[in-house]
Parts: structure tokens; C-alpha cells; sequence
């Protein structure tokens, strides 16, 4: 890269150096935090720093910020921070399918925060705060060096839209909550957020099974540290005891915690279709009996044979498929969607040629793609925009409307409750 590629941000963080292509600006991994060890809380930075932004390092917990090259200070742009999903377990602050670029073209300045995944993250201890996961105070300290820092890249500090998928959406919800929300940011987008149906409490013993030992904050640190092999190998066991749900994560989700704020729900309607264990025993006609044998065990409190019934009127051959998506997202964007205090708006994305997937709606929604112009990509620029949605909000009074967008033919249309079959079964009653 030479010299006139380069461009330099000076913010109270210190001189940034990044990379330029004289229309979009890029600043790769800079460090916001000081994590102390591995299973510690992380700490802000308060000294002045030279980064060299120029080259994105995937293994460091970072941020990165895309910029117009035009951006100056007191440009005042709108501000979306991503989160990314990967189940707690992977992922890093350079998701592709979320790129910038198209936001920075929009005069959107984009920033992608990076946080500790795994047991670093997401591991509890017996002096861990009530509510507290390591993973998502990183991400909080991220948001403060937002506020601290973006607007000497051009963006406004107080125009911030928070956008998180998949498990990048819990924590984003989570950090909506009135405990954990410090005003880092005016709105919030969830795209199919996932939560653990059993505390890491609860499942503590089984990690020490597999461990060998105890679940402490010491020993965890010295196997990191000393054994890191045997730490992987420990958690990919523990993870597969646990497979039918996510091994990590907040637990206790309530919507009524949450701040009174701007949201936008999302879901896909087939999100799990390709999980390897579901589509296997769909494939093998075994949906139906794997359905009634499961349903309980994966949270259905409802009628199980109303939700199968349901599930199979939209497709009779993936009831499996659709328990699973069900399960992990669709139930906790329906209990966001009637629990949140402030406005809601939700949207659920379908596909006209085969499934709509977990995932599928990233790349549209910020214009990654080689289709132009998309209704995802439309609502993502508009909200973080502060522009309301041109469609009612989501309350059960006047019919739970949801937006309906195709993911491949770009259709658009208003759906009367289509998250009725989840709410029904998910939330009636005790197990």
C-alpha cells in the first residue's frame, strides 16, 4: 500500500491511520479496551495512541470504522454499530457480508466491534455481577469509544443505531436493558436474536465434567494460558452435550427491562432449515415423530400438535427445520416484539425460490450484493436516518402488522401476525 493510500484521523484515542481508495475510508482493528487476562474484565484505554489501522488482524478484539473519504469532523453523519452473531463462539469485527462500503456511499459511517466469544466471553463465575458476561461489557466499552471518538471521523456521537444478528442481536438487546443502557445509542436493530434456554448456572457441572475441574476464574485463566488445547477440546465437548441449544449466552431475557427506545425486530422465516441434525432427519421423513419428541425439550409450552399442524402448512417437509429456527430465534423476536416499552416495528424476510435462512438478510440489508437496490437495503438507510417505518408498529391491539420482504424477487407486503404460531406455542403455559 503506498503512502497516498493512507489517511489519518486524530481523536482523542490518539492518530489513527487507515486506508483509503479515495472514495471510502477504512480503518482496520483498533484497540478500544485493556483486557487484563483472558477471563478479566476489560478496562477502557485512557492513553493517547499512533494505531496503525492499515491491516485488519482478526484474532485481536477491535473495532474497525468505514468512512466517506469526504467525511471531515463536524460532518455530523448517522452512525450504525454492528455487532456480530456466530452462536457466542465466532466471529470477529470484519463480517464481510456487513461491509461498509455501501453505508459510507449512503453518508453513513459504519463501525463493527469485536468482542470475546467462547468461555472468555460468556463463562460465569461465582463473583460475576448479576447479569454481567464479559463479551458484551466489550462490546460496551466499544459503544463508550464510539461516543468518545466518531465524531473526528465525521460522525454524530448522538445519532448512533446499534445493530446486532444473531447472537450480536442479544447482546444488543441486552445492552438495551435499563441496568445495562448508558445512552451510547438513539435505536436499535435486532435481526434474529438467540437465547439459551438454560442458564450457564445450570450448566456448569457439565463443563466441569468435561473439564476435569473446577469452573473457577483461575483455573480457566492457567488452562488458557498453559493448556489452550485442552481448554478448546474441553468446551467443543461441552458445546456438544448442549446441541440442541446454544452452549452460551445471556439467559432471563424480559422485554419489559428494556429501555424505551426505537426498534426494529427481524427474523427470517426458515432460519435454521440447513442445520445439518434437522434437515438429516427431514430428509429421512422423521420430522413429525422428532417434533413431538423434542418440541418439549426445546421450549414448546403451547399445544404441540397446534404447532406442528402450523409448521407443516408452511412446509410439510421441514417440520424439524422449523422447530429448530423456531426455537433459537423466531420465539424471542415474537416475546421481544410484545414485551418492549418503545416503539417496535418488525419484519419478517421470506424467499419466493426456496428458504428464507439465517442470515440470508445481512448482506441486502447493507447493500453487499450485486442486485442494487433492495428494500432491506432501503429500511437499514432509513432507519439509521432516524426516518420512521412507513408501516403500523408492532402491538397486539391493532394485529401485530410485520413487513414482509423477499430476500430474492425484492417483493414487499404487509403481514397480519405471522408470528401467531410461535407466540402460541412458545409462551402458553408451563411446560
Amino acid at each position: 500500500m503506498t503512502d497516498h493510500a493512507r489517511v489519518t484521523v486524530t481523536c482523542p484515542a490518539g492518530k489513527i491511520t487507515g486506508v483509503t481508495d479515495g472514495e471510502i475510508n477504512r480503518f482496520h482493528s483498533i484497540p478500544y479496551s485493556r483486557i487484563p487476562g483472558p477471563f478479566e474484565d476489560a478496562e477502557r484505554l485512557t492513553d493517547r495512541r499512533l494505531v496503525d489501522a492499515t491491516v485488519y488482524r482478526p484474532d485481536t478484539i477491535a473495532l474497525s470504522v468505514v468512512t466517506p473519504s469526504d467525511a471531515r469532523e463536524l460532518s455530523d453523519l448517522p452512525v450504525v454499530v454492528y455487532i456480530h452473531g456466530g452462536r457466542f463462539e465466532h466471529g470477529t469485527h470484519g463480517d464481510r457480508r456487513a461491509d461498509g462500503a455501501a453505508n459510507a456511499r449512503d453518508a453513513i459511517i459504519t463501525v463493527h466491534i469485536g468482542y470475546r466469544t467462547k468461555l472468555q466471553g460468556f463463562a460465569r463465575f461465582h463473583d460475576d455481577e448479576p447479569d454481567h458476561f464479559r463479551g458484551i461489557d466489550d462490546c460496551q466499552l466499544g459503544l463508550e469509544w464510539v461516543q468518545r471518538n466518531i465524531e473526528s471521523f465525521g460522525g454524530d456521537p448522538t445519532n448512533v443505531t446499534l445493530l446486532g444478528q444473531s447472537a450480536g442481536a442479544t447482546v444488543a438487546l441486552w445492552l438495551m436493558r435499563r441496568d445495562h443502557y448508558r445512552g451510547a445509542f438513539r435505536r436499535a436493530v435486532a435481526m434474529s436474536p438467540c437465547f439459551p434456554r438454560e442458564s450457564f448456572e445450570r450448566r456448569k457441572g457439565s463443563l466441569r465434567m468435561v473439564l476435569g475441574r473446577p469452573v473457577t476464574r483461575a483455573e480457566l485463566t492457567r488452562l488458557a494460558e498453559e493448556k489452550p488445547e485442552v481448554l478448546r477440546k474441553a468446551y467443543v465437548r461441552f458445546r456438544g452435550i448442549h446441541g440442541l441449544d446454544m452452549a452460551l449466552g445471556p439467559t432471563g431475557f424480559d422485554g419489559a427491562e428494556l429501555s424505551d427506545m426505537p426498534l426494529l425486530l427481524t427474523s427470517t422465516r426458515d432460519e435454521h432449515y440447513e442445520m445439518p441434525a434437522g434437515r438429516k432427519v427431514d430428509a429421512r421423513g422423521w420430522g413429525r415423530s422428532m417434533v413431538r419428541l423434542l418440541a418439549r425439550r426445546m421450549g414448546v409450552r403451547g399445544s404441540v400438535a397446534d404447532y406442528l399442524r402450523a409448521a407443516e402448512a408452511i412446509d410439510p417437509a421441514r417440520p424439524m427445520g422449523r422447530l429448530i429456527g423456531d426455537a433459537a430465534n423466531r420465539r424471542w423476536v415474537s416475546q421481544a416484539g410484545d414485551e418492549v416499552p418503545g416503539p417496535v416495528w418488525m419484519v419478517e424476510f421470506t424467499a419466493d425460490h426456496g428458504p428464507a435462512l439465517h442470515c440470508a438478510e445481512i448482506s441486502p440489508m447493507f447493500g453487499v450484493t450485486d442486485a442494487g437496490s433492495h428494500p432491506a437495503r432501503d429500511l437499514l438507510v432509513d432507519f439509521a436516518h432516524g426516518i420512521t417505518p412507513d408501516w403500523p408498529d408492532y402491538d397486539e391491539r391493532t394485529g401485530r402488522w410485520t413487513r414482509e420482504i423477499t430476500l430474492d424477487t425484492a417483493s414487499v407486503r404487509l403481514a397480519g401476525d405471522p408470528l401467531r404460531m410461535v407466540r402460541e406455542a412458545f409462551t402458553k403455559g408451563p411446560v
